[in-house]
This record gives C-alpha cells, structure tokens and sequence, in this order.
C-alpha cells in the first residue's frame, strides 16, 4: 500500500514536468536533513549574469545551477552542523513556482526557461532526499513568477534593469497599467498556496518529521518607498525615483507568503524582518551592485551580499533550531 501511494504522489509531480511515473518513482530513502528548493535568492550564484555566467555549460539539468559559496542554505546547512551529503540544494536562478515558457493561450515568452518548484522537488525525491530523517525543507520562490499565474508579464531582470533606467516613464502604478510590470493585485496568499499546495503535501507525506520553512525575501525598500537604487562598479549610485510598483510587488510577495503559509500550515521565516534598515536605497546596502568591488565583485545585481545571506541564514536557523 506504501508503495502504491508513493507511486501516485511521485506520479502528481511528475505530470506536471511529462515525466513517467515509471522513470520518476524513487526507491522508499530514509532521506536527507536538509532539502533546499528556490530561485537565485536562493542559490545566489557568482556571476553578474552579464559578463559572468550563472550555470555550468559542462554539467547538465539541476546540476548545472550555481551555488555561491555564501549563499545562505550553504550558511545555513554551516549553522546546523549537516556534513554535504546530507544536504541537497536545487535551488537555481530563475526558478518559478510554476511559471512556464508558454502562457495558456500558446504565447512563448521568451526568457522563461527556469525550472519550477516541482522539477526541483521532483529532482530531490529521485535523490531519496525526502524521508522521515529530513529535519528542514525550505523553500523561497515566487519573485520570477507570472502574476496573475497566465500573465505574460514577469518582474524578470530584463523589466527590472528597463523600469530602472527608465527616467521618464519608470515603474509607478503606470507600469502595471501598461503592461510593463506584474499586476500586483494578483499576488495574494489564496494564489501562491495553491500554486504550490500539491508540492507541499507531497513533503509533508514523505517527510513527516520535516519542518518546512517558507523562505520571504530581504527587504529591498521600506513600504511607502519610491526610489530604487542601484550601484555600479562602486562608482555610480543610480537613483531611479518613480519605482513604487517595484517596491509594492515586494512588498504584495512578503504579505502573500505569510498568509499563504498559514493556509497551507507551514512556517514563515520573516526575512524582510532581518533585513530591515539594509535595502537598496540605505546607507548600508545588503545587496550586491554591478561589478561592485566594495560589496560584492561577483554578485548578481539586486541579490543579497554576503552580509545579507548570512541575516537570512541566521533567520533560518533561528526558526529550525528549537
């Protein structure tokens, strides 16, 4: 009976990325402490995107997605003592809940080649990652997804790096309006539980003893902030002043993730909380710039420094360690 409930759970996973139940049923694994699942803020790889890239060419799938060396699940995993085979990380930069290359009506968007919670989640039930020894799941995503979850329209660095520069019309309220920027109305807790429900009642079977964590993001901006900033080669700090969208979409995740996590009966690690007082526009950035040889030479823009993954870990921890 165990056997056939864990071939149908690891079949609802693997439907969802075509997948044969067949190929995708692991063998019953006593599992691993520590599973980490999530997008750049995650894995925070060292590459600028740019001139640096942030995968692997000569490895392929997951396996591909670089780690930084501070990340915060390698800070984390520091923290609680988990030797490295004890501990699997598919966190991996443009990582989505469930954010596709094709919208419902067949519009490819390009850009969109990331993987999605359930590839990774899937990936660690093939590694026997999910078992009653998996002391902690954590998960951060939802920044690189489509709001509403059709939409064509993400907060990818592509918008980010175009709402930034944009003096003239910038990302207020008017972004969303004119399609350059997510509808922010559409990011609500009812919305992100349910796009990740099935991902974590598939945890909570197979890794009953697991404290599942529901990573937020750092604060880039207090609420009610307009401006975001943005430091070049430690030489330029670039001001955009009319980028209250981009602040609020932050801000609409933070509020979604918590109600979401009290849906789904799950934990909430409050990092804008953290993280306070160090956004992008503050006297101390936790945050890395462009080439910025005073924070962090090779970071990805926007992404938390070394400082701000260590606050992260350290919220991480706090909420795993009693």
């Amino acid at each position: 009976m165990l056997r056939l409930r864990l071939g149908a759970a690891v079949g609802v996973l693997a439907a969802a990325v075509s997948v044969s139940t067949a190929d995708a049923e692991p063998a019953p694994a006593p599992g691993r402490a520590l599973v980490v699942l999530g997008d750049s803020y995650t894995a925070n790889p060292p590459c600028d995107a740019v001139l640096v890239k942030c995968a692997d060419e000569n490895s392929t799938g997951l396996q591909a997605c670089l780690h930084g060396p501070t990340s915060w699940p390698v800070q984390l995993s520091g923290l609680m003592g988990i030797a490295a085979e004890d501990f699997e990380n598919n966190s991996c930069s443009s990582a989505t809940i469930d954010t596709g290359p094709v919208t419902s009506t067949g519009e490819k968007v390009p850009g969109r080649d990331g993987y999605t919670l359930t590839q990774e989640a899937l990936q660690a039930a093939r590694d026997g990652s999910f078992g009653p020894r998996t002391q902690v799941v954590a998960i951060q995503l939802g920044f690189n997804d489509a709001w509403p979850k059709d939409s064509a329209v993400t907060a990818d660095a592509t918008r980010v790096f175009t709402c930034v520069f944009n003096i003239l019309e910038g990302c207020d309220e008017n972004a969303v309006a004119e399609g350059r920027w997510p509808t922010l109305d559409a990011i609500t807790g009812a919305a992100y539980a349910d796009r990740m429900r099935k991902v974590v009642e598939y945890v909570k079977y197979y890794a009953p003893n697991a404290k599942i964590e529901l990573v937020g993001y750092p604060e880039v901006a207090p609420e009610g902030a307009a401006d975001w900033c943005f430091d070049i080669f430690g030489l330029v700090h670039w001001v955009q002043p009319r980028a209250r969208a981009m602040v609020e979409f932050w801000n609409r995740l933070q509020v979604a993730e918590r109600d979401a996590a009290r849906m789904l009966q799950i934990d909430f690690v409050d990092v804008q909380q953290a993280t306070a007082g160090h956004g992008l526009c503050s006297a101390d950035p936790w945050f890395n710039g462009f080439l910025d040889p005073q924070i962090n030479l090779a970071g990805l823009p926007f992404h938390p420094s070394p400082r701000g993954d260590a606050a992260v870990a350290a919220a991480v921890y706090s909420h795993v360690a009693h």
